[in-house]
């Protein structure tokens, strides 16, 4: 008799917050397409993000998994992401979601063995205590890094590493590592990561993962509707002619930052749609309310320029459509893909984290990118940095040139046949073997 193989079961635990839990569910839904049935684990407040994926697979595939969020005597009430946090407050969200690890060994362990996990594939932030619950049940567990090699290989080989030690020890110890980058942007890096830090092959690159396209809103609603933001760039006349300017759910700028940034838009003359922060929106956070505050009069004046969204703007529209010409980032590293992807000049303004890593691929090792400030304490000289906005709309840019080479790379790689779309292959082929290398069926 022919084997019957059984579909892979992947339970999914992301790190609540955006830049990590949005790429961890667009990588979800290429399992899903290729078969799996996937259980999310998400907090109440979290819940939302898979509204897209719900949207598009039915309940026999897709299962949410809802957890009460564990109390943290240094995290307000009722906060759940970090994006309501200051950086500085990782360590205690890492503390707090460590404490998931016994109700989902109660959850696990009252399934009926028909419906157990073959796998975790859970954020490498919370490897600690994910690979014990792998463990405690003989299932693997795979490591999800938003990441690229460049930053991994960069951060794991300094010496000082404070609290993140344990996190990237528990990861070269996972079964495997799934990484948001493709192979021919950085081969050197991914064998490096491989070759230093791993014991195995198990490296799997599987990028630029693509956003869901079933609506333009990702776990949070647009001050203004997506459908407005559209028809103001559809009255643009000219292609590439609009600078976007975003900071990510985790950057705010000083008040002194923003007027600097304020003052190069108008000076500049250019075309700009601008995402802030939401001051209205911070009933939870521990966030300054003087910061993201645009200067009085600033919008009237630039009305007939300029777009201010406030919270949550629908980004990947925005950089896809053919009038944005550049994108001021802070060069996260979902926002140089959806930048790349969207085919915009990258401006470089890196504030903390793997952004500086990232500038140092993206601007200083493939000069595909423009630097245009230097930390989250640095303010740009009004002037300068105006100067760099008019320009970045042009189109003989040689950054612009390289980038787009490289994105064309980047779409042969989540092709049919290409290196990213064969590995997500190769992940859910490895997904069906038991950890004593049986295949599960």
């Amino acid at each position: 008799m022919p084997v019957i193989t059984k579909k892979p079961h992947v339970l999914v635990v992301p790190f609540p917050q955006t830049g990590h839990m949005v790429p961890h569910l667009d990588l979800t839904h290429q399992i899903l397409l290729r078969g799996a049935t996937v259980t999310v684990l998400v907090t109440p407040q979290t819940s939302p993000y898979l509204d897209t994926l719900r949207s598009l697979h039915s309940p026999e595939t897709l299962k949410t998994l809802t957890l009460p969020f564990p109390s943290h005597p240094l995290i307000p009430s009722g906060v759940e992401t970090l994006q309501q946090l200051p950086l500085q407050a990782l360590p205690y969200m890492f503390e707090a979601l460590s404490r998931l690890h016994d109700p989902l060994v109660d959850f696990i362990s009252r399934q009926p063995p028909s419906d157990l996990p073959d796998v975790i594939l859970g954020s490498s932030f919370l490897s600690p205590w994910i690979n014990k619950v792998a463990d405690a049940f003989s299932i693997k567990s795979i490591c999800f890094l938003p990441i690229n090699a460049h930053s991994i290989y960069t951060m794991w080989g300094q010496e000082d590493r404070s609290f993140f030690d344990e996190l990237e020890t528990c990861t070269t110890e996972s079964y495997g590592v799934v990484i948001n980058t493709f192979y021919e942007l950085e081969p050197e890096f991914v064998e490096s990561v491989k070759t230093r830090y791993m014991t195995h092959h198990r490296v799997w690159t599987v990028g630029p993962l693509l956003p869901v396209k079933a609506g333009a809103n990702r776990g949070e609603q647009s001050s203004i509707p997506p459908e407005k933001v559209s028809a103001w760039l559809d009255s643009c006349p000219e292609d590439n002619s609009v600078v976007y300017i975003g900071f990510g759910s985790q950057i705010r700028l000083t008040a002194e930052q923003t007027a600097a940034l304020a003052a190069a838009l108008e000076k500049s003359g250019v075309r700009f749609i601008w995402t802030v922060r939401d001051a209205a929106k911070k009933v939870n956070s521990v966030e300054d309310d003087n910061e993201d505050v645009i200067p009085v009069g600033f919008e009237e004046r630039v009305k007939e320029k300029g777009l201010v969204i406030r919270g949550w703007s629908p980004q990947t529209m925005i950089l896809e459509h053919r009038a944005v010409g550049s994108y001021l980032t802070h060069m996260g590293w979902g926002s140089v893909l959806e930048g790349m992807v969207g085919c915009v000049l990258l401006l470089a303004w890196p504030m903390q984290a793997d952004h500086f890593y990232n500038t140092t691929l993206l601007v200083d090792k493939l000069r595909a990118g423009i630097r245009v400030g230097e930390n989250k304490d640095s303010v740009p000289d009004p002037d300068e940095l105006a100067k760099v906005l008019a320009e970045s709309v042009k189109e003989d840019l040689p950054e612009r040139v390289r980038l787009m080479k490289l994105r064309e790379k980047g779409v042969e790689a989540i092709k049919k046949g290409g290196s990213s779309y064969n590995d997500l292959d190769d992940l859910i082929a490895e997904m069906k073997i038991s950890k004593c290398g049986k295949e599960n069926v």
